[in-house]
């Protein structure tokens, strides 16, 4: 195993030292985005999160009024989306947050949150926030036991991969039209990536990982994702271009890795390569994200090289399991 040291001999910056001016990976100076560079990725990751936190609330707009389903899956994502939210503060989700996102009214949600405590999926703070209850807890618990194998066998590789690039490491899955951040692990650089936590969900074409996924599928198949969610793109990400999303799409397909230069969230680079599963469809991939000038130049073909080799672990080890 390669110490961190040989992969990468660019230490990380830290994010009050990033200089206007930076240097480059021979020690010359170019044009950065410097100290806004780190800024601006954390504001865009924001927005980012608050978009995969309004797919989860709205995954079930589209279904028939007034049947049953409907209210236990609206349920669901309000379940979903308190998790989300106060997983990223001990203060827990607020009822304004909570309907704001959701975009449905605070008395309903308020009833909804209610009957969820009752059932103690969800708890209340002294605080006034909610979070995720005991029972929530235990669902969880017992999901351990029927976990995806993919998601346990990247563990291992996630950790690597975060402890030699430095950076922030992710196992992206495919979920319908959808993908999702089903892990994550963070090097132990001072430059830390929050454009993307566990659970957040985003049309397939966001993300390094998302469009590593796209380019194992045919073109027509492509089409077809970017038709189905062809809505959710105009409303949720305006700025997204389909044909940019299409070349790297293109480009991948010949390089084997996509390279992410900061589409989605400004200053927040990435290159992602697919997991190859034996016999099994296109469904999940690697990726690592970092400031610009941590993705750029040399350090590209060192990062993509680990996770080349993270990836034929952990398709080797699912191929094992398989094979009796």
């Amino acid at each position: 195993m390669p110490s961190a040291a040989a992969i990468d001999q660019t230490p990380p910056t830290s994010p009050a030292s990033i200089p206007a001016m930076e240097r480059d990976h021979n020690g010359g100076m170019h044009n950065g985005d410097g100290p806004n560079d780190e800024h601006r990725m954390k504001m865009r990751g924001r927005i980012l999160r608050r978009s995969a936190s309004f797919n989860v609330a709205h995954a079930v707009d589209d279904l028939e009024p007034g049947t049953g389903a409907q209210s236990i899956q609206r349920a669901l994502s309000l379940l979903n989306l308190v998790g989300l939210i106060a997983g990223e503060r001990g203060s827990g989700a607020s009822l304004s947050e909570v309907a704001s996102i959701s975009g449905r009214p605070k008395a309903s949600v308020h009833r909804m949150l209610q009957a969820l405590i009752a059932m103690g999926y969800v708890e209340r703070l002294e605080e006034g926030g909610y979070r995720l209850g005991v029972q929530s807890q235990i669902l969880g618990q017992l999901a351990q036991k029927s976990v995806d194998p993919l998601v346990t066998e990247s563990e291992s590789s996630l950790l690597r991969l975060a402890e030699l690039s430095q950076d922030t490491a992710f196992l992206t899955l495919r979920t319908g039209s959808y993908s999702i951040c089903a892990r994550r692990e963070e090097g132990f650089g001072e430059i830390l990536n929050n454009a993307l936590s566990v659970g957040d969900r985003h049309p397939l074409g966001i993300g390094a990982g998302s469009l590593a996924i796209l380019s194992e599928l045919s073109p027509s198949e492509v089409d077809a994702q970017f038709e189905a969610n062809a809505q959710i793109f105009d409303e949720r990400y305006p700025k997204v271009s389909i044909a940019q999303l299409r070349d790297i799409i293109d480009r991948a397909r010949v390089d084997g890795f996509v390279h992410n230069p900061g589409l989605f969230a400004q200053g927040s680079w990435a290159v992602g390569v697919p997991l190859r599963i034996r016999g099994g469809r296109p469904r999940a991939a690697l990726s690592i994200a970092s400031i610009a000038d941590r993705v750029t130049g040399p350090r590209v073909e060192r990062l993509v090289a680990l996770l080349r080799r993270e990836a034929n672990a952990i398709t080797e080890a699912l191929s094992t399991q398989a094979d009796p």
